[in-house]
């Protein structure tokens, strides 16, 4: 997410770092010390009218051309969540480096709240109080087919998609500042006892999966063995999630009459898996502040160029969190938000084509993304 690098008081995005890189390939090669990424504090947070836990993240940054993208805590904190009416709670570590409220303080729209954050050697990091606003409502889902075709390396490639839009209220005021938050769930059914293992010289074995519920018996001479169910599967029946790519902000929606018209929020690939029994969107409009809003604006633009080596920097992300008795280096946002939601449903017969049944998959369904064994609610 964060895409600077820090030398001195001077910042410097990656992709200047990698032009010089590349031309230093027929020149003398510039060495820049250029201080390790973890000396970057990142805070991320959010106080809503939904009600409590809320969950505060406290993570150190790491660099770009990591293979992968790391969480990297930061552990034994002390936070507190502050209201505008002098009421106060604690934070708890419930996992490292995140944070859950104690419940006492719950979002109330007209008030503004601010976190203070504190470490084990006593330095302190504070927000600027953020104002919940009224927030508009979803009015309408709706989605539209595409397909799209582009060159692959040896042949042609077809993408068949949903794109997600929404209608919306505006909210009472001027100046409303919104975003919507995207969340599709899908059915995924998985058969885990059937799992064969393959070993050298290449002959298969079974080896069901322990959260199968079965496990090998003895059997007759060449079958393998025999599954034998010991206990109920946890790991056949999951829903598995997607979610939005970047942020989905207001500004590049024109308001007519105080309402936002087909603000595209998401893009849903159509596969055999998630559409074999049916889809759920699930849309979320937030009430933000300028400050809250300008920073998610600051990461989309970011994203929307990080593949581009050559763009201008889009500026420096800065958030509302501040090292008030160090010199840290922190990028950090506490927004507080008020929340609306609507949903939908989009069947297997909503897809304009027929659909190929998806294999049998012997693997674990927790092995998709954002999977999990719990039912939704809606669902």
């Amino acid at each position: 997410m964060w895409e600077e690098l820090y030398v001195g008081k001077k910042i410097f995005r990656m992709r200047w770092i990698l032009l010089l890189y590349f031309v230093s390939a027929c020149v003398e090669r510039v060495e820049l010390n250029v201080p390790p990424p973890q000396s970057l504090i990142v805070i991320e947070g959010m106080i809503t009218t939904d009600a409590p836990p809320y969950t505060v993240k406290v993570s150190r940054g790491f660099a770009l051309d990591a293979d992968t993208v790391p969480f990297n805590p930061v552990e034994k904190l002390s936070i507190q969540l502050f209201d505008d009416q002098g009421n106060s709670e604690s934070f708890v570590e419930k996992t490292p480096g995140e944070y859950i409220s104690s419940g006492f303080i719950q979002g109330q729209i007209g008030h503004s709240y601010r976190i203070k954050v504190q470490t084990p050697e006593g330095k302190i990091y504070e927000s600027e109080p953020d104002l919940i606003k009224p927030v508009g409502q979803v009015t309408d889902i709706h989605y539209e087919y595409e397909r799209r075709i582009k060159q692959g390396k040896y042949y042609e490639e077809k993408t068949d998609l949903f794109k997600i839009y929404v209608n919306a209220d505006a909210g009472a005021g001027v100046d409303n500042y919104v975003r919507w938050r995207f969340k599709g769930t899908y059915l995924v059914e998985s058969y885990p006892q059937f799992y064969m293992r393959w070993i050298p010289p290449y002959t298969p074995y079974k080896d069901p999966w322990p959260c199968s519920g079965y496990r090998i018996g003895e059997g007759p001479i060449g079958s393998g063995g025999l599954l034998i169910k010991f206990g109920e599967c946890t790991c056949c029946v999951c829903w598995a999630n997607h979610f939005e790519q970047m942020p989905q902000l207001s500004d590049v929606q024109l308001v007519a009459n105080n309402k936002f018209n087909n603000v595209k929020v998401a893009e849903v690939p159509i596969t055999s898996v998630a559409f074999a029994n049916k889809y759920l969107v699930e849309v979320e409009q937030l009430s933000i502040s300028k400050t809250v809003f300008e920073f998610y604006k600051l990461i989309r633009k970011q994203k929307e160029e990080a593949a581009t080596l050559f763009q201008p920097p889009p500026g420096v992300i800065v958030g509302n969190i501040a090292a008030k008795n160090n010199n840290d280096l922190i990028v950090g946002i506490f927004g507080a938000s008020a929340i609306s939601r609507k949903h939908m449903f989009i069947f297997p017969s909503d897809v304009p084509f027929n659909l190929v049944p998806p294999d049998i998959d012997t693997n674990p369904c927790t092995r998709y993304p954002y999977s999990t064994t719990n039912k939704p609610a809606l669902w």
